[in-house]
């Protein structure tokens, strides 16, 4: 049980770090790429979206499950 009978957090000011990128590449082959807080491809989220994609599962999926793996 929540006890609200104390100074709360204020959600305004909670803010997460950046951690990555969810790039559009316009490829066809690979519509979106998950970057890391680096820059560089993650290499096993990119083979999950090729097995997506080969599964026929439409580019703005991926978007979604890339824009979740970054929250």
């Amino acid at each position: 049980m929540l006890d609200h009978s104390g100074p709360g957090r204020d959600p305004r000011s909670f803010t997460l770090p950046e951690s990555g990128q969810l790039p559009a590449t316009g490829d066809v082959w690979e519509p979106y790429r998950l970057l890391d807080r680096h820059g560089l491809r993650v290499e096993p989220v990119a083979v999950y979206f090729k097995d997506l994609l080969a599964a026929d599962t439409p580019a703005t999926t991926l978007r979604s499950y890339g824009n979740d793996l970054l929250r």
